[in-house]
């Protein structure tokens, strides 16, 4: 009898460390923004950056991004979320304010996969009037850190039940493809077209939730290309940085209209980092205030 109660509790604490170190099956989808350029309250912290926490349904947590520093490390413990073990991190593209975050990998417990473009490794420089060059790529300790666990994603690839990354995204010319003052040099000669550029997409019941690094492939180009793979599924959210800021009304229109034409009745739309005050103005006249919310880091969004 007491071997029974012995073995029994064996396996008890057993299935409580895999719940705590793999997740529990919740049968939602669990969205929180642990950076971005604004806050939810003061209760979090802020930089200019992306880091979103993602978990499936199935108990599997992802990490998209890692903003600049360590902010999403602290706003993840302010939250409560937990990032240890996690299943894989994605990186949207090798700029400081996504890969950045990657110097602190050592303290994230269980070594997690790393992914992205083959192309998040190029060094590159931003160069804007009146401002000092700023060195966009991936810091050294960053890519030493991930360099181990880095795994080269083309194309579109399933990294998960439902969750799967876009890389390599069509840009038929003349289409906006916000990359504009990106170069290889640091006296601005060699533009550097961003090809790094990645997206990810989870299906869930009721349609497809996408979420954006920067967006450097385009906004209209990636859902084009998302809804190509999955034509049948509607959009029901769109979430992350949008690299909008720059664009002009006619790109906004482009953009309004082709979401329209695949969106979900109740879509909703959280931009942040670099979308714009003018584009989340934009879509809110379009799509009503309730389908459009600023990011924030501290937001946290269920499906």
């Amino acid at each position: 009898m007491r071997r029974t109660i012995i073995t029994v509790l064996s396996v008890v604490c057993l299935m409580t460390l895999a719940f705590a170190a793999f997740g529990a099956d919740t049968g939602k989808l669990k969205i929180s923004i642990l950076c971005d350029d604004t806050v939810m309250s003061d209760q979090f912290v802020t930089e200019h950056g992306v880091s979103i926490l993602v978990e499936l349904p199935n108990g599997h947590r992802w990490l998209a991004d890692t903003g600049t520093t360590d902010i999403y490390l602290e706003n993840a413990k302010r939250l409560g979320a937990n990032l240890d073990n996690l299943t894989g991190i994605t990186i949207s593209h090798g700029h400081d304010d996504h890969a950045g975050g990657l110097i602190f990998y050592p303290r994230l417990k269980g070594n997690p996969p790393i992914y992205g473009h083959p192309l998040i490794w190029v060094k590159s420089y931003q160069i804007k009037t009146g401002e000092p060059v700023r060195v966009t790529g991936m810091p050294y300790l960053a890519r030493k850190y991930a360099d181990p666990s880095f795994r080269p994603v083309n194309n579109t690839v399933k990294l998960d039940d439902n969750l799967y990354m876009f890389t390599d995204v069509p840009r038929p010319a003349g289409s906006f493809a916000p990359i504009k003052g990106n170069f290889f040099n640091e006296d601005g000669t060699g533009p550097v077209t961003l090809l790094d550029d990645a997206t990810i997409v989870i299906k869930t019941p009721r349609g497809l939730v996408v979420i954006f690094g920067c967006g450097h492939a385009g906004y209209t180009n990636i859902l084009k290309a998302i809804n190509k793979e999955f034509p049948k599924e509607k959009l029901l959210a769109v979430i992350g940085g949008l690299h909008l800021m720059n664009a002009n009304e006619k790109v906004l229109a482009e953009a309004v209209a082709f979401t329209n034409s695949i969106k979900a009745d109740d879509f909703s739309f959280y931009g942040g980092h670099c979308t714009g005050d003018n584009a989340i103005k934009y879509f809110r006249a379009k799509f009503g205030e309730k389908a459009v919310k600023p990011m924030g880091s501290g937001r946290v969004i269920t499906f």
